[in-house]
C-alpha cells in the first residue's frame, strides 16, 4: 500500500459523472431481462477496461471485478443489472428503451452505472487500499434469482462483508433510509383452482358452482392475517388474479384464483401458508367442490445486520446528516434476492433518496419511472466513503 496524503475524490467524480450518465442512458435504451443482460455484461467490461481493471464473467453474464492490493480484508459491493418485463411510458426521453415490452423501471441502470463509476474512482486509488473491494453485478435480481447462481460460482469467496443499494423515489434527494434486522420482506405467490361442474346458469342446484365457490375463499382469505398475525408482526395476503368461465350463460367448471404474501418472519410466512390451505380446503368441502392450491416460495426476508448496518449509518450521517438518515418507512413488503448473500454474510442494504421537486418521481415498477440522474454522483461518493471507512483509509469524496 502507498502512503500519502488524504485525496479530495470531488472533482474526479465530477469529471466522470457525464459519461457515467451516459451509460446510464446507453443502458435504459437497450433493457435487458434476467440471464440476457449480454450487452450490458459488454458494456460493463468495456467502462472496467479502460481503466485497466479486469472484470471477469460470473452467472451467464454478470461480471466481478476486484480492485485493491489484496492484502486486508474484501468487502464487497453489488449492484443489480437486469430490467423489467414491461412497457415504458416516458415517451419525451431521447433514452427510452428501443425494446418493446422491456424497461428498466427499478432503476438497476442507475445502480450499474453508479457502481461503474464507483469502480472508476477507486482504481484510480487502488494501490492505497489496504484490502480489497469486490464489486459484483449482478444479473436476474427480478427473477429468477441471480444471487444464488453469482454465489454458486464463488462470488462470495473470501469476502468478508457485503453492502447492496436501491434508489428509493418515496424519499427525498439527500436521504438514506435503513434498518437493522428485517429491511424487506418474504414474499410468494399461490394458485388456487376450484373445481365444480360445468352447467346451466338457470339451474344452479344440478351443479357446483366454482365462481360461488371461489368469493367465498377470497372472503375466507381476508381473516387469514389478522386471525394468525402476532402484536407488532407485519404481513400482507392478496388476491391479484381471479379467471373461470368462456360465456356468460354457462356455469364454468374451474375458477383459478392467483395472489401473493409478503410477510417479514419466515415462522409466520409458514403459519400463513399452512392457513390458506386450511381456508382452502374448507370452505370447498362445504360447497362440495374439489381444490388445490400451489404455492412458489419467492425470495427471502432481507435481514440486515447490525453491526454492517451502523457502518452503513455512520457514514450516512457524516455525508447527509443525521436529520437526513432514518429507517423510515421500513421494513418494506418488497423483496430482494439480496437476502442470499446475507444468509451467507454479515452486510446491509439500504435506500438512497431520490424524490425532488419538479421531476416525476414515480415509484420503482411504474411505467413511467425513471431514474434521477444526479443521484448517481452521490451513489458513487456514497460507495467511496463507505469503503474507505470500512478499509481504513482516508480518500475523501463530497457527498455532491
Amino acid at each position: 500500500m502507498t502512503d500519502g496524503p488524504p485525496i479530495d475524490l470531488t472533482s474526479n467524480i465530477s469529471a466522470l459523472a457525464p459519461g457515467i450518465v451516459s451509460l446510464r442512458h446507453e443502458l435504459h435504451s437497450w433493457p435487458e431481462p434476467g440471464f440476457e443482460e449480454e450487452r450490458t455484461q459488454e458494456a460493463i467490461m468495456s467502462a472496467l477496461t479502460e481503466v485497466g481493471l479486469e472484470g471477469r464473467p460470473c452467472a451467464m453474464t454478470g461480471v466481478l471485478v476486484d480492485i485493491g492490493t489484496g492484502e486486508g480484508p474484501t468487502i464487497a459491493l453489488r449492484a443489480d443489472i437486469d430490467c423489467l418485463r414491461l412497457t415504458e411510458q416516458n415517451p419525451q426521453l431521447h433514452y427510452r428503451s428501443k425494446r418493446d415490452g422491456l424497461a428498466h423501471a427499478c432503476g438497476h441502470d442507475g445502480h450499474t452505472a453508479t457502481l461503474v463509476g464507483a469502480a472508476r474512482v477507486l482504481a484510480t486509488v487502488a494501490d492505497r487500499l489496504p484490502g480489497c473491494v469486490r464489486l459484483l453485478f449482478q444479473p436476474a435480481e427480478e427473477g429468477p434469482g441471480g444471487a444464488l447462481r453469482m454465489i454458486a460460482e464463488g462470488a462470495l469467496a473470501g469476502v468478508s462483508e457485503i453492502y447492496g443499494m436501491h434508489n428509493w423515489p418515496a424519499a427525498p434527494f439527500g436521504s438514506l433510509r435503513t434498518v437493522a434486522g428485517p429491511c424487506l420482506a418474504h414474499t410468494a405467490t399461490f394458485e388456487v383452482k376450484v373445481h365444480g361442474g360445468r352447467g346451466d346458469r338457470r339451474l344452479p342446484h344440478q351443479t357446483v358452482d366454482p365462481v360461488l365457490v371461489a368469493a367465498h375463499i377470497v372472503t375466507g382469505l381476508q381473516s387469514v392475517v389478522p386471525r394468525i398475525l402476532p402484536a407488532g408482526e407485519c404481513a400482507v395476503v392478496s388476491i391479484t388474479m381471479i379467471q373461470g368461465g368462456e360465456a356468460a350463460n354457462v356455469i364454468p367448471e374451474t375458477v383459478t384464483l392467483t395472489g401473493s404474501i409478503q410477510v417479514l418472519d419466515d415462522t409466520i410466512y409458514h403459519l400463513i401458508e399452512s392457513r390458506i390451505r386450511g381456508v382452502v380446503a374448507g370452505t370447498s368441502a362445504a360447497h362440495g367442490a374439489r381444490s388445490s392450491v400451489d404455492f412458489l416460495r419467492l425470495y427471502p426476508v432481507v435481514i440486515n445486520t447490525p453491526e454492517e448496518t451502523e457502518h452503513v449509518l455512520t457514514v450516512a450521517r457524516q455525508m447527509f446528516g443525521p436529520q437526513h438518515v432514518s429507517a423510515d418507512g421500513l421494513p418494506f413488503l418488497g423483496a430482494e434476492d439480496f437476502c442470499y448473500y446475507l444468509h451467507r454474510l454479515p452486510g446491509c442494504f439500504f435506500f438512497l433518496g431520490s424524490a425532488e421537486p419538479g421531476r416525476n418521481n414515480a415509484m420503482c415498477h411504474a411505467a413511467d419511472f425513471d431514474y434521477n440522474d444526479r443521484l448517481i454522483s452521490v451513489g458513487i461518493a456514497f460507495w467511496v466513503r463507505l469503503v474507505a471507512y470500512r478499509l481504513g483509509v482516508d480518500l475523501r469524496a463530497d457527498p455532491r
